[in-house]
């Protein structure tokens, strides 16, 4: 099994408590740009190209309501540590090397192999595809 990035957004993993979660999606309720900047922001490394946080900021934005943020509230609602704790197969996640802390290191090596990669930010499918593309064959092959 393969994943695209995650590990540094560390404060989905595990399963917060409701009133954790409600304030969380409470902001994504009362104010969704302010939500999806931070989430933008969050996913950058430092250094992005602000035009580039721009672009992604703008298309994340525009995702048609409530779909966006109800597919966010799946996110923080469900115990993100439970899927890796159920899989039996090997899973290799593919992630932002300078986004990484080493805290998913110290809470995963046991169920995840972390593959660090540089490929832009936390939305490198969208700014490099073809490279992005190459990344499964590497664990398959």
């Amino acid at each position: 099994m393969v994943a695209l990035d995650g590990p540094h957004y560390l404060s989905l993993f595990p399963a917060r408590s409701e009133e954790r979660a409600g304030a969380l999606l409470g902001l994504l309720r009362d104010d969704f740009p302010v939500a999806v900047r931070g989430l933008v922001e969050g996913g950058s490394p430092a250094g992005t190209d602000p035009a580039r946080e721009d672009a992604c900021f703008r298309k994340m934005v525009r995702v048609r309501r409530p779909g966006g943020p109800r597919a966010i509230e799946g996110l923080v609602r469900r115990d993100m540590d439970a899927a890796p704790r159920e899989t039996k197969q090997p899973v290799t996640v593919f992630a932002v090397r300078d986004l990484v802390a080493r805290e998913a290191f110290d809470r995963y090596a046991d169920r995840l192999d972390i593959v660090l990669v540089d490929l832009g930010s936390h939305h490198f499918h969208v700014e490099a595809p073809e490279a992005m593309a190459r990344l499964p064959a590497a664990v398959v092959g």
